[in-house]
């Protein structure tokens, strides 16, 4: 599990706070969100996140200067209860066509009266809402109630991006779990397995370890290493092929955990194309780690290290250099194409990774590793086995 000094109540104000800052900041007084990402962040977590991020069934009204108001599923009032004792928790109406079939516009409209009823009490009548995303019947329901909707989502993920020193303990022990989960799969990984099946030993690691949930099941082998992207199928793994995979690790209060690992199952030697690929990915990612200095621009990291990727393997480059971790995959993306504007703040944590094989190759290899951003050189958070066979 993560420390166990965390101070979850200390933890959610220090949330608000920023998701305040960060929403006066942008002019929006108000906004209702519905990612359960953000929820949690301005509030507390809920169960069953998966389904949640399909079927809204929780939402939050969160004020620039005032406490949040939070909706809850009926069946988990005690739930929220027991996470935020002092918040302020209401019953939801619930409303997607998943409960409520063809009364879902009608059941919506219920449901974001009952947002509009507070806005109003509060003096907040004419105010622009914020939202960051809903079902359709959520934003026909805001429009019928002569609701302008602007987007939130710049505000919550610019706060979300940089951590407190709380949060960052809490990134730092999930990636030491990540590396023994990581370091126990090698010790039962070997040839004759599926990939399903050596994704399924991942699974119970990291799980047994306090993983809430992987956000993909990207491992794959052999062959099917190339290209990458590619999701555990019911292919046997044989002696001295390549198993790369991708963690996509939400774990202990709902903090990623981002790496990708490639190895040599079995004893049969590696050909020279895993170590080329591999010895590419490995050393892509360790040269542009001390790069990722507070301060640099997104746009300049892009246009200083798409460069470096070599020829002969940016037909199938990763379209991310590097990418921002929180309760999942996050702003800020570092891209090879189509560089955007901002700037690496201390406290940032980001996955740093590449992917090497070329076109009509027999192999790739993916590599990925987390740092924190500081004041001084980037904090390596990530420490599961390299691959010294393909050293």
């Amino acid at each position: 599990m993560a420390p166990s000094t965390v101070d979850l109540p200390a933890l959610n104000a220090e949330r608000l706070a920023r998701a305040q800052a960060s929403l006066a900041a942008a002019g929006i007084a108000v906004a209702v969100l519905f990612d359960p990402g953000n929820v949690r962040y301005v509030t507390c977590d809920g169960p069953f996140l998966v389904a949640n991020l399909h079927c809204s069934y929780r939402w939050a009204l969160v004020f620039a200067e005032s406490d949040p108001v939070l909706w809850e599923s009926t069946e988990a009032m005690h739930v929220a209860r027991e996470r935020w004792p002092d918040g302020d928790i209401r019953p939801a109406h619930a409303f997607t066509f998943f409960g409520s079939g063809p009364k879902t516009a009608a059941d919506a409209a219920v449901a974001m009266a009952e947002v509009d009823d507070e806005l109003r009490a509060r003096g907040l009548a004419d105010a622009p809402l914020g939202v960051d995303r809903a079902e359709t019947v959520v934003f026909l329901a805001l429009a019928g109630l002569g609701r302008r909707v602007v987007d939130a989502v710049p505000a919550i993920e610019s706060a979300r991006a940089v951590k407190s020193p709380v949060e960052l303990a809490i990134h730092r022990e999930n990636a030491r779990l990540t590396d023994i989960a990581v370091g126990n799969f090698l010790q039962r990984m070997k040839p004759g397995l599926t990939e399903l099946e050596l994704w399924a030993v991942l699974a119970q690691e990291t799980v047994s370890h306090g993983a809430l949930h992987a956000e993909s099941r990207l491992l794959s082998s052999g062959p099917r290493t190339n290209p990458w992207m590619q999701e555990a199928t019911h292919r046997v793994v044989g002696d001295g092929e390549m198993v790369a995979f991708d963690t996509d690790l939400v774990g202990p209060y709902g903090y990623l955990t981002d790496i990708s690992r490639s190895y040599v199952c079995g004893d049969a030697g590696p050909t020279r194309e895993m170590r080329d690929v591999y010895r590419a990915a490995h050393d892509f990612v360790h040269e542009a780690i001390p790069e990722f200095r507070a301060g640099r621009s997104f746009r300049e990291l892009g246009e200083l290290l798409a460069p470096r990727l070599p020829a002969e393997y940016r037909a199938l480059r990763y379209p991310f250099i590097a990418h921002g971790c929180g309760a999942a995959d996050e702003y800020p993306a570092i891209v090879v194409d189509g560089h955007h504007d901002g700037v690496l703040l201390p406290g940032m944590v980001i996955s740093v990774e590449g992917y090497m094989g070329r076109v009509g190759g027999s192999v790739g290899a993916k590599f990925e590793e987390q740092i924190v951003v500081t004041d001084g050189a980037p904090e390596l958070i990530s420490h599961a086995p390299v691959e010294d066979r393909l050293l």
